[in-house]
């Protein structure tokens, strides 16, 4: 599994527009994994269980994906921020 922490940039959080084009490039690549707020996590295939963990403008996310989700990796970076040392 790979994992990466993000930070949320959009004023909005994480909303159901970037929501639903993180699920649909999930479903796209066959990508299984999951994405926590604190100690609640989702489902990336599950655009109702991803806006359940209300996700805000600078929330950090913990990311964890399969293996060859490397590219769809880089997608979802671009959806949100990407930050190596993301404080929590």
């Amino acid at each position: 599994m790979q994992q990466r922490r993000l930070r949320v940039i959009d004023p909005s959080g994480l909303h159901a527009r970037p929501a639903a084009r993180l699920v649909k490039a999930m479903h796209g690549a066959g990508v299984v994994g999951t994405i926590a707020k604190g100690d609640r996590s989702a489902n990336v295939q599950s655009i109702l269980e991803i806006l359940a963990l209300g996700i805000d403008q600078g929330d950090v996310v913990v990311v964890e994906l399969s293996d060859e989700a490397g590219p769809v990796l880089e997608t979802l970076s671009d959806l949100l921020e990407a930050t190596d040392d993301a404080d929590d």
